[in-house]
């Protein structure tokens, strides 16, 4: 099991860990009808790291994975893409020197993607927040893609038409100018614990992902395109953050 520091604070993107496991993807067998789903996701890059502890958030919850470095005794790692499977955190990649196992490391995430990728994931709860607010349980989250190059929230229920993507442009607008904090706390549940981020006035929601502090972080929040299936029973709500 890999200890998540990134839950603690989104804005330090440099620590420490130990190497608990360096592997070869080159060793892994060639016949994709044969491999394990593990398998497969180790296949797209030539070596994987499994620390104790890490700061890389792992793709996942509709965000995309940080990026960044790790730096050991004899070698660094530069880390192209994280994923989690079974509470192990997998760092992918490409190993320059040597890591191993027992290495005490350095990791630095790049800033610029944990922060760009915290600003998108911030603003989709804003924009969650709003439609909450405004019709209740009429819509219904279904799911986020907090990508910037494509990013969306997406509900069950039709949003209603008399609100264009201009009017809830204004709207998300004024949470931005209204500095609202954005919390995140821990509930915890019978053995587990529950994550759970809020728009400071507004309805929480569980969500693992990284944060900004405040609304007023966001900037500019574009709200692309508004696309309503009747047949599905689904709104759509696309949005890019400047």
């Amino acid at each position: 099991m890999t200890e998540l520091t990134y839950f603690k604070d989104t804005y330090v993107v440099c620590g420490t860990g130990r190497v608990l496991e360096v592997l070869d993807t080159s060793a892994l067998t060639s016949d994709t009808a044969a491999m394990t789903p593990l398998a497969k996701a180790l296949q797209r890059h030539p070596h994987a790291v499994i620390l104790d502890a890490t700061l890389f958030y792992p793709q996942g919850g509709g965000q995309p994975t940080d990026t960044g470095r790790i730096t050991g005794p004899h070698g660094h790692f530069a880390v192209a893409h994280v994923f989690m499977d079974d509470k192990r955190v997998y760092h992918q990649g490409t190993l320059h020197g040597t890591l191993n196992e027992g290495d005490a490391v350095d990791l630095a995430v790049d800033e610029d993607v944990r922060m760009r990728n915290a600003r998108c994931h911030s603003a989709g709860h804003v924009i969650f927040s709003i439609v909450k607010q405004m019709w209740g349980d009429q819509m219904t989250e279904r799911k986020g893609h907090h990508f910037s190059d494509g990013a969306y929230v997406e509900f069950s229920g039709l949003l209603p038409d008399s609100h264009d993507k201009n009017a809830l442009e204004d709207m998300v607008a004024r949470v931005v100018a209204e500095d609202r904090r954005i919390l995140v706390t821990e509930e915890r549940t019978n053995d587990d614990v529950l994550r759970v981020v809020q728009v400071d006035g507004y309805v929480a929601n569980p969500c693992g992902g990284t944060h900004v502090r405040s609304t007023a972080e966001l900037g500019l929040v574009t709200i692309r395109k508004i696309a309503r299936r009747a047949g599905q029973n689904l709104t759509k709500i696309s949005y890019s953050v400047a």
